[in-house]
This record gives C-alpha cells, structure tokens and sequence, in this order.
C-alpha cells in the first residue's frame, strides 16, 4: 500500500499581481460551481460571481477582515493554490468563513487541498476565530469528502427536487 507524503504548506499574503491573477480565476471557479449546482444560468453564472465578489471585497485586497493568501508548498517554497478567508461574528462567535480555496490544476490530488485547509485553520485561530465555516455544494464529494476528513460537520443542508 502506498501512502501519500504528508504535505504542508506557508501561506503567503497576496500582492497586487497575486491579487489579479486570482480574482478571474476565483470569478470563473465560483461561476462554474453555481451553474453545476443548478443555481445560475451559464449566461449570467459570470456576471454575478464578479458582482458577488466585488460586493464581499470593495477594496480588494485590502477590505477589511478579509485575508488572502497564495498558498506555496513549505519546502520548495512553490506556488500550490490560494486561499480567501473571512472573520466575521456569527451565531455570538468569532468565525473563520472560507470563501475560496483553491489548489492549482497542476497540485490537485497530491495532498495540497487538505494542507491548505490546515493552513487556514491555524491561520483562522491565529485571528481570534472560534470556529471555521464553509460552503460545500452538494455536487462536490471530493471536497466534501476532506472536510468531513478534517473534522467539519455539517451544520444545515439545502435540497431541491426537480419538478
């Protein structure tokens, strides 16, 4: 049996040209993922995934109590993915919500998704947050796979039946 090597990664904040790189990328990702759960025309999936992401970042980068990271493998120091999150209060407690994560093409399957996700919740401690969040479509196994993995549980779930 072959296990995979454990993975770690640093999170590094992001720059301007990180910070443009990543928004058409994060834009089209989330897109894609309300058009696959059903919840956006293809049409329209782009123009309000942007919208959407302006309205939660008015400053980009530096909209307060959002932190954005590119993510680099801890050893070779190279570039695996990126990573948003969010500190905000919910439910009287301070949480880390995950808006994107995001492992680039060429890292998927080697471990960086379930690093990346360490990261964020040493990093979301490190903040002062209380708990992690995120949203995970139902479509998606393999993310919701890791995060059962990690530990999350989940908290409500949103069905739909085609008529």
């Amino acid at each position: 049996m072959t296990t995979k090597p454990t993975r770690a990664v640093r999170l590094d904040p992001m720059a301007g040209d990180d910070y443009a790189e990543w928004e058409p990328v994060s834009v089209a990702g989330y897109a894609e993922a309300q058009v696959q759960a059903g919840h956006w025309t293809a049409e329209k999936a782009g123009e309000l995934s942007l919208k959407g992401l302006r309205d939660l970042l008015p400053e980009g980068r530096e909209t307060p109590d959002h932190h954005l990271w590119i993510a680099r493998d801890a050893e070779t120091g190279e570039r695996v993915g990126a990573l948003w999150i969010a500190i905000r209060r919910s439910g009287g407690r301070t949480e880390a919500y995950v808006y994107d994560i995001f492992v680039d093409d060429d890292r998927q399957g080697r471990g960086y998704g379930r690093a990346i996700m360490e990261a964020a919740s040493a990093a979301g401690k490190e903040l002062g947050a209380e708990v992690m969040a995120l949203n995970v479509f139902g479509y998606n196994d393999r993310a919701y796979n890791l995060y059962k993995s990690l530990g999350y549980e989940v908290a409500n779930r949103h069905m739909r039946l085609s008529l």
